[in-house]
């Protein structure tokens, strides 16, 4: 953990230099570590030829080094194909996973994942990790292009950013971005906002809302009698 005269050197730093937008992006992602833990509630929406919307709710803990140790996360996804809805909790480094593509034997409601007691956990184990990203406030604004960032408006704790595009697999897709961050009284960003051109080259609009930094409620695991192993879940796989 950093000392923390240096923290508050390096915020007092970031404050001076409010202009510029990838100093502004490292303070409002330091304030994960710093707070250790939130509640969030994202929304995303793509718009285009295949819409498809992605909202996710819950509370997160971070350690001092920016790894999860606790999460509590309820998500729900629909595109023209399915729709899937699942709770993911993670406490003392074991995961629970409630997921509308699992039966669970009679009683249960949440499996354990641990890797090699089933085939389905690994697949599994991997999309979630990925849905993350949409969520964790340590992932904040990873989606916008660096090199062509502006700070266009700030007026008090309201900030509103321009770009040209996003990167994606190594790549870029080109296309006009807005991101409008809110923070509070204390630096801590409060909601997001954001329209970027999608992967597939729609339009993805977020909004995502964070709220009770440092006091966010620990996470608690399903009573072990509601908890099945991996082995005598069923996936169904789409």
């Amino acid at each position: 953990m950093r000392p923390a005269l240096c923290l508050l050197f390096v915020l007092t730093a970031c404050s001076a230099a409010s202009s510029d937008p990838a100093v502004l992006f490292r303070q409002w992602q330091w304030a994960v570590q710093k707070y250790q833990s939130v509640r969030f509630d994202v929304t995303i929406e793509v718009e285009g030829k295949d819409p498809r919307n992605r909202t996710y709710a819950g509370v997160q803990h971070v350690s001092s080094g920016g790894g999860t140790t606790q999460e509590d996360v309820t998500a729900h996804f629909e595109d023209r194909y399915r729709t899937t809805d699942y709770r993911l909790i993670t406490v003392d480094g074991t995961s629970y996973l409630k997921h509308s593509d699992l039966t669970m034997p009679p009683g249960r409601t949440f499996s354990s994942m641990g890797l090699n007691d089933a085939p389905w956990v690994g697949p599994y184990a991997v999309e979630l990790s990925m849905a993350g990203k949409d969520y964790q406030p340590g992932n904040l604004f990873g989606d916008i292009d660096r090199r062509t960032v502006r700070l266009v408006e700030h007026e008090d704790d309201r900030y509103v950013f321009t770009a040209g595009g996003v990167p994606r697999s190594g790549g870029y897709v080109d296309g006009p971005v807005r991101l409008v961050v809110e923070e509070d009284d204390e630096g801590r960003v409060v909601r997001v906002e954001q329209n970027l051109p999608s992967g597939d080259r729609q339009q993805e609009h977020l909004i995502a809302a964070y709220s009770q930094w440092g006091t966010a409620p620990d996470v608690q695991p399903p009573p072990p009698q509601t908890v099945a192993k991996p082995a005598e879940v069923v996936a169904r796989r789409h």
